[in-house]
């Protein structure tokens, strides 16, 4: 299996959902991203809207759990995947010390998450 595959989605398509268990992350290559949770009433809460260049679903990768956010195409949308082994390879260029900031980044984000679900 390759580190790195491109995954195209048309408008609407979900690319995950809040909840998967996997251990991918996403550049886009062209389009665009909403990553979304529901709060406690059941209604959609935008987090993000991503574009070119930029990456999402980090969070399940780098700390091993479950996503805390969905995410789906808003336009026509093309995407690299990369998997777990992929992101390692990238990230043996870096310091401990980036790797440690990273996690505690992704404590506060999930923090965050559960808080805007909370919210009526």
């Amino acid at each position: 299996m390759s580190s790195i595959t491109k995954e195209t989605f048309k408008a609407g398509d979900y690319i995950f959902f809040e909840g998967d268990i996997e251990s991918h992350f996403y550049i886009i290559e062209s389009g665009s991203v909403k990553i979304f949770t529901k709060n406690a009433a059941g209604q959609k809460v935008e987090i993000a809207k991503f574009g070119p260049g930029d990456t999402f679903g980090e969070f399940a990768l780098i700390d091993s759990g479950a996503r805390t956010a969905s995410a789906q195409a808003d336009v026509d949308t093309k995407v690299m995947k990369i998997s777990e082994e992929g992101y390692q390879i990238m990230m043996s260029d870096l310091p401990l010390w980036a790797s440690s900031m990273l996690r505690s980044f992704i404590t506060r984000m999930k923090s965050m998450n559960q808080q805007l679900k909370a919210k009526k």
